[in-house]
């Protein structure tokens, strides 16, 4: 079983997945192996849609040995232009930051996907880590209907149906263009939002 020290790196990996630069032409490739296509030849730079989760990865990196990260804003678009939050991730090694979070998502995937029990603090600690990072990196809409979020990896899509289970929501996933779309409705959002925290922050679940 993981190591409580080790829930800042698993946490930091799924948000490096979901933020990280993917090459033309491995979109495909990353959709079997979000970690197949990762751009690390030069630096390692991961980009946000919003502040808050360019706040929680920077937080949650300090796990990461000798790795250090600068946050910048980026203007992107032509027509319409909108801002990012870029974070570069310095001190390391790509390759070696790349490595040190494969491993621990491997291993808490693993852990989190295998395990028959569902009243462990540590998987539910975990399990609040998966979908803290998605509503934070994956623009998710909120309506009266529900909760909806887009992901395209499958394995990241595994994740999160196992996280939300152990902590006790329902949800549904249906086929996107390019992705899958899964949705929570009803009070699973209530007891989403109560079980874990959305800002930078220590993992207090």
């Amino acid at each position: 079983m993981p190591d409580d020290r080790d829930a800042d790196l698993f946490e930091a990996s799924l948000m490096l997945l979901a933020g990280a630069a993917t090459p033309r032409g491995l979109d495909r490739r990353a959709g079997q192996d979000p970690w197949a296509a990762l751009d690390t030849d030069v630096r390692l730079m991961v980009e946000f849609d919003t502040e808050p989760a360019a706040a929680r990865f920077t937080d949650v990196m300090h796990a990461v040995p000798d790795a250090r990260c600068w946050t910048r804003r980026r203007l992107t678009g032509i027509r319409r232009r909108y801002e990012t939050f870029v974070v570069d991730v310095d001190g390391a090694e790509p390759s070696t930051v790349v490595g040190c979070l494969r491993d621990e998502w491997t291993c808490t995937a693993g852990f989190l996907l295998g395990s028959d029990t569902v009243n462990d603090v540590a998987l539910r600690a975990r399990a609040a880590a998966v979908w803290r990072s998605a509503l934070l990196t994956a623009a998710p809409r909120v309506s009266s209907a529900g909760l909806r979020l887009r992901e395209r990896h499958r394995a990241s899509v595994r994740l999160l149906l196992r996280a939300a289970q152990l902590l006790g929501v329902t949800c549904q996933v249906r086929p996107a263009r390019g992705s899958q779309s899964i949705h929570v409705e009803g009070r699973g959002v209530i007891t989403l939002l109560s079980t874990i925290r959305l800002a930078s922050g220590p993992e207090e679940a």
